[in-house]
């Protein structure tokens, strides 16, 4: 009894911060899922409606934008990052270097229908194409095509989800079923 107690707060206390949180995003869409623990850049991200973001996320984006699209499922510990720091050799320490220049950011976005698994980090300037999967501790440096398996350190495509007619036909059902 006392653990379906705690379990009830638990998730009433949740629901209670991901509603103050939200208004921190840029937009958020309905039928969405985090934690409110987890690390975001709020004002430069836009979450499509049907998201869940699995625990421990890490989405920065200081001078650029995410945008997360519908039907979307993050594993738990997803970083995603938009820029990095100058590395030029300029006299200074990396460390010293503050001043940032727009190269240093690119946006990222990820498309509908998108499963990225538990641990994969996403770096700057990248898009996933609609109805990707990335697979479990991946590195994504480059773009994904839609309805891609990527995979590894840097993520590179495995497989496709299916062949161009299977694809074109779970289109036309989920166009269909909207």
């Amino acid at each position: 009894m006392i653990l379906k107690t705690y379990l009830l707060y638990k998730g009433i206390k949740n629901r209670i911060l991901r509603y103050f949180f939200k208004k921190n995003f840029r937009s958020v869409g309905f039928n969405v899922s985090f934690q409110h623990d987890d690390l975001f850049t709020y004002k430069n991200i836009s979450i499509g409606n049907n998201v869940y973001i699995g625990p421990g996320a890490n989405f920065l984006s200081s001078d650029s934008t995410i945008e997360i699209k519908n039907y979307v499922l993050f594993g738990p510990n997803v970083t995603i990052i938009t820029g990095d720091h100058p590395m030029d050799l300029g006299g200074e320490y990396i460390f010293n270097l503050k001043e940032k220049h727009k190269k240093h950011d690119s946006p990222v976005v990820i498309n509908n229908d998108v499963w990225v698994g538990a641990s994969v980090t996403i770096l700057k300037g990248v898009t996933i194409g609609e109805g990707a999967v990335v697979a479990a501790g991946s590195l994504v440096i480059k773009n994904v095509p839609s309805y891609a398996i990527v995979g590894g350190v840097p993520a590179n495509v495995l497989k496709y989800r299916g062949t161009p007619e299977e694809i074109d036909k779970h289109k036309l059902t989920i166009d269909k079923s909207q």
